[in-house]
């Protein structure tokens, strides 16, 4: 699944307007993150439309796609998605293209780098669909990528001439407080989802079911909208979470936008984003074999499907409702928080489990 990027490509449309003595613009320290407090992002709408009017990128050949992005790319980089893409976007010649380098794991020790795009459709339907531009490929020796590994967070990919350092998120996976956890309920990982929120990924072992729990150890980047006691929206990604006041004020997920999901935007959900440069340390694989049995023995270590007409998907952790109103998922949670057991009727997504 493609997955996409929050801040414009160096040289088009990326303006940053910043507070005095803040540092050069778009300037990333690095040695801090992740996360790194930025100054506030200003999109101007001049090059934007300059962008739309541009024209000698064939969009349709991914080698010279790909060497316009990399050849565009600062020499380091931060990639905070815990599924390890780091997202961009483009403009030109009347369309948005937006896309990701990742060095995953499992590929990138291999010398293999993913990269993929497709042009972006706001109100996406079946009609336009059919004729989305959409590519895929991965990258290595043979096409004139090199990629090197010198820790296991550090990624260094190398294309004529050039090469940029890709930082990967350091998530160190201790779990959280004990009192976040209800008797039966276990802490699989903590996750970073392309949203810009953290998330824990946890386990129900009565209900045999994952939740996803916002993880406020520090201030998120979101601002909430109650829509009903103990049940608040976010402004920015729709996110809705029920406030589990047995559980330290918890904040559960119970829905995403629909919208989104069709979308593939940056707000469809953490449902992919795993911790997959820990996938050794933590539960994951053994859990998924014990929420769905059936799968046991089908599964890879980060969660994909090893054979079948599946294989190379990822078994999609959706422990959620996808919502197409706010009034739709406001009744799904309150139905849901008033059951004789709300994780388990939150995690059915509103389908019989």
């Amino acid at each position: 699944m493609i997955r996409w990027l929050s801040f414009f490509l160096l040289g088009w449309s990326h303006f940053l307007c910043a507070a005095e003595g803040s540092g050069a613009p778009g300037a990333t320290n690095l040695t801090n993150a992740p996360p790194v407090a930025g100054p506030p992002l200003l999109d101007l709408h001049q090059p934007l439309t300059e962008a739309w009017h541009a024209s000698g990128l064939d969009f349709r050949n991914s080698d010279a796609v790909w060497a316009w992005v990399f050849r565009h790319l600062p020499a380091e980089v931060m990639v905070y998605p815990t599924e390890n893409y780091f997202y961009w976007r483009l403009t030109a010649g009347g369309r948005e293209i937006r896309g990701n380098i990742r060095p995953a794991s499992g590929l990138r020790e291999k010398g293999i780098v993913s990269f993929a795009y497709a042009e972006w459709l706001e109100f996406p339907d079946e009609t336009l669909a059919r004729d989305q531009l959409s590519i895929a490929r991965r990258l290595g020796a043979e096409e004139g990528v090199t990629v090197a590994c010198p820790d296991a967070l550090t990624c260094d990919i190398s294309c004529e001439g050039k090469t940029v350092r890709f930082h990967l998120h350091p998530l160190p996976q201790y779990p959280p407080a004990a009192n976040l956890l209800g008797p039966g309920q276990r802490f699989i990982s903590r996750t970073w989802d392309e949203s810009g929120l953290p998330f824990f990924l946890c386990y129900d072992t009565g209900a045999q079911c994952f939740f996803w729990v916002l993880n406020e150890e520090k201030p998120v980047a979101e601002t909430f909208t109650p829509l009903a006691p103990d049940i608040l929206s976010g402004r920015r990604t729709g996110f809705v979470f029920w406030t589990d006041r047995a559980h330290a004020q918890r904040k559960v997920l119970t829905g995403v936008r629909e919208a989104s999901i069709l979308r593939n935007d940056y707000f469809d959900g953490p449902f992919d984003q795993l911790a997959d440069n820990y996938a050794a340390q933590v539960p994951l694989r053994q859990t998924i074999g014990e929420a769905f049995p059936g799968l046991k023995g089908q599964i890879d270590l980060y969660g994909y499907f090893t054979s079948g007409p599946d294989a190379g998907n990822r078994v999609a952790l959706t422990s959620y409702l996808a919502y197409s109103s706010t009034a739709g998922a406001l009744a799904f949670t309150q139905k849901a928080i008033a059951s004789a057991d709300p994780i388990a009727a939150i995690a059915a997504g509103g389908k019989d489990r």
